[in-house]
């Protein structure tokens, strides 16, 4: 085929090709992530590592995360959650520099994954309703304050949060209501501190 007779070709798999490129281009920055963070403890894994979005100008966020426990503190666990951060207001400390964000609302699911984990428990093993909760889903309530020290806005890294999080769950509330006379309403707390990259 002569050369000329393959330059509507060409140029059709060039439009095509450039189509693809700004369509993927598109997705990548649709799915880019306003914030990534890393946690310790906080009912979500001894460590975890977690990617988020921002909604509403910053006050409210959503996020996943994977966590693990080591065998060494309790583990092997691998953990998946997915957490809805509600911001409602904030203290400018230092105008431009310092924002304190001190009663945020959190609501979140984790998922503990393996074999030893399920939805509920055998019913071949305990009779149907025996325990009413899920080995692997827990449903957390809790509360965070947050330090953010807002850096250069050209920067890839717009700011660095630091937090520190209270959360209980589902399991621990219950028991600790059927328990209240002997259990102390502290002891069904968890406490997780985090850093947060925003970008």
């Amino acid at each position: 085929m002569a050369i000329y007779k393959r330059i509507p070709l060409i140029f059709s798999l060039l439009i095509l090709s450039s189509s693809f490129v700004s369509a993927q281009n598109k997705f990548l920055r649709a799915i880019k992530p306003d914030h990534v963070n890393l946690q310790h403890a906080g009912s979500i894994g001894y460590m975890s590592i977690g990617v988020g979005y921002d909604f509403f100008k910053e006050k409210t966020a959503l996020s996943l995360h994977y966590g693990f426990v080591p065998e060494s503190k309790g583990g092997n666990l691998n953990i998946l959650t997915t957490k809805f951060d509600y911001k409602p207001f904030n203290i400018n400390l230092i105008k431009d520099k310092l924002v304190l964000k001190p009663i945020n609302p959190v609501m979140f699911v984790s998922y503990t994954l393996g074999r030893n984990f399920d939805k509920k428990f055998d019913p071949n093993q305990y009779p149907d309703g025996y325990y009413f909760w899920s080995t692997a889903i827990k449903i957390h309530a809790g509360i965070n304050s947050e330090l953010k020290f807002l850096g250069d806005q050209q920067s890839a890294i717009k700011a660095v949060s630091v937090y520190v999080e209270s959360n209980t769950n589902d399991l621990y509330l219950i028991s600790w209501f059927e328990n209240r006379t002997t259990t102390p309403f502290a002891n069904m707390f968890h406490l997780g501190y985090g850093i947060r990259l925003h970008f």
